[in-house]
């Protein structure tokens, strides 16, 4: 699949017809164990029932803080725990030491889960991996954490790693991605629209073509990368 619309939506508003793929923006972590299976129970039925992928809220599953992917069929795809907790959470939540991608029919995604975004060697990570687009969604306390830090480590993430990076903390949302790919050239396909739904089409043929004139992975440091493999969350 060369290109698709995603949407942020509330959850469980239904999507556009043409809709591929639902970020839900849920601005509360789920946490308590009967909510959190009731929730996944209602992900898989929203999914099945429209057709598309979908990826979930925040959610406290075994101790770590998760974002989970849903695929069109309602099956499950992937879940992906946080390396890096926020203040708050650091003594009660465990951090998890791997990263994986889901390789879907409509590219390879990261889910990003909440502080993991303010770490640069986690989208790193993943765009080593194969990632085309990260999916970062947080949950941080603005005294801790300014919109500006975050704004700037989703467009460094997109620039540095050749990959679509799309953000969403609470309900405002920012897409950026290689200065190339967008008519502007500034790397903003979304500038912080300040709430949710939001709709945007992802280009993975035109990502591809300026890869090619500008292929970061391949330029680096092989060896040193190897040596850090544990630390980049390789090892998995």
């Amino acid at each position: 699949m060369d290109s698709f619309i995603t949407e942020i939506l509330p959850p469980f508003q239904a999507p556009s017809r043409d809709a591929r793929l639902v970020l839900f923006a849920d601005e509360t972590i789920r946490r308590d164990r009967t909510e959190v299976a009731r929730q996944l129970h209602q992900y898989t039925q929203y999914a099945a029932k429209y057709g598309v992928f979908l990826i979930s809220g925040l959610l406290e599953l075994d101790s770590n803080l998760c974002l989970c992917m849903f695929g069109p069929k309602g099956e499950p795809v992937l879940r992906q725990p946080a390396l890096h907790l926020s203040l708050p959470l650091r003594t009660e939540l465990t951090p998890a030491s791997g990263i994986e991608l889901a390789r879907t029919e409509l590219g390879s995604f990261y889910l990003c889960v909440d502080a993991d975004i303010l770490h640069p060697q986690t989208v790193r990570a993943a765009a080593l991996k194969g990632a085309d687009v990260v999916f970062s969604v947080q949950h941080i306390d603005p005294v801790d954490e300014t919109p500006e830090r975050i704004m700037g480590s989703v467009w460094n993430a997109a620039q540095t790693n050749n990959l679509y990076v799309v953000n969403l903390s609470g309900r405002s949302v920012t897409v950026c991605c290689p200065a190339p790919v967008t008519r502007a050239g500034d790397g903003y396909l979304v500038r912080h629209t300040g709430s949710a739904p939001c709709r945007f089409g992802l280009n993975l043929e035109r990502l591809d073509q300026v890869r090619e004139g500008f292929p970061v992975m391949e330029r680096m440091n092989a060896s040193l990368i190897q040596n850090y493999a544990e630390e980049l969350g390789l090892g998995r």
